[in-house]
């Protein structure tokens, strides 16, 4: 067994510790290398992110620009870059906006714009969105909504006008179809919106010819003359009519003049016209009886009475 003295083992010691201490040098400047070479890697992605996400903004694709710059501020929180990132979202969060009000019809979502952002910058192109809707829908109900919020009384005239001028243009083209189409039902459906308009009565008269010229279209049965009560009155003629079917009667008079008669089950009703030929028809309210058609020269006072026969 070999011996070694003190001195030599202070000796081996020192030099196991200067081999250590180099070690952990080395093994020091390597580590602070790497760090070094994964912030510039790091801070390249940064820039590259930052290019792209610019790039996007550009394109309008601001959702897809907001993805890259919040990768960059939730992932590299210690870089000075982070505050480009910060002000590019800003900004691209605030064209975001503006371009969705823009694109929006819709008035009461423009409202929020106004009511929940701070911007002046949204909240006056909010507000220029609402007049131009305002100025170039074709919708009367979303001017109603409008008018009847009580908002923005600044553009209530203007949307009142407009809402008038929408209302007009939609009975005349509402008219100009009927005309066309020219059927009873069409017209009916034209009275019914527009019940004061200041042709109802010829428009009353069309209708009771087009039901008149329907019925004597379609499979009918031929209706009885009138007996003439009176003497010969070739100016004015009254025909006074019994309903004696178990249902609702309607007559229907289409020539000088067009009348349309609904007689109650059991009564009895009395109609004037000027005296003249015209088509008559008689129908009830049960599909399972026919309707009846002819013509008839009325010269006088007349009765008649409408029975079903088994």
């Amino acid at each position: 067994m070999k011996h070694i003295s003190a001195p030599r083992v202070l000796q081996y010691f020192s030099f196991l510790l200067l081999i250590i201490a180099l070690q952990a040098c080395k093994y020091e400047a390597k580590k602070e290398f790497n760090l070094e070479e994964t912030r510039a890697l790091e801070k390249n992605s940064i820039l590259s992110l930052l290019d792209q996400a610019k790039k996007e903004i550009e394109n309008e694709n601001l959702q897809g620009a907001i993805v890259l710059l919040d990768s960059i501020i939730n992932n590299y929180g210690t870089y000075d870059e982070v505050e480009a990132a910060y002000t590019l979202k800003e900004d691209a969060q605030r064209h975001y906006v503006i371009k969705k009000i823009i694109n929006s019809n819709n008035i009461d979502s423009l409202f929020v714009f106004i009511t929940d952002y701070d911007s002046y910058e949204i909240k006056d192109t909010a507000k220029k969105r609402i007049k131009e809707v305002i100025q170039t829908t074709q919708n009367p109900q979303i001017l109603q909504d409008f008018i009847a919020s009580n908002r923005l009384p600044e553009f209530r005239a203007e949307a009142k006008n407009r809402q008038q001028d929408l209302l007009e243009e939609q009975k005349n083209n509402l008219y100009s179809e009927a005309l066309k189409e020219n059927s009873a039902q069409t017209w009916k459906n034209f009275v019914d919106m527009y019940p004061d308009h200041p042709k109802t009565k010829q428009i009353e008269d069309k209708i009771i010819e087009l039901e008149v010229n329907d019925i004597f279209s379609g499979t009918h049965g031929e209706i009885p003359s009138s007996s003439l009560s009176g003497l010969a009155n070739y100016i004015n003629s009254d025909i006074r009519i019994k309903n004696d079917t178990p249902y609702t009667l309607t007559i229907r008079y289409s020539g000088k003049e067009n009348k349309r008669i609904i007689i109650s089950s059991g009564d009895t009703q009395k109609v004037d016209l000027k005296s003249g030929e015209y088509r008559v028809t008689a129908s009830v309210n049960a599909s399972r009886v026919s309707n009846y058609a002819g013509i008839e020269s009325l010269n006088g006072s007349y009765t008649s009475s409408y029975y079903l026969m088994n």
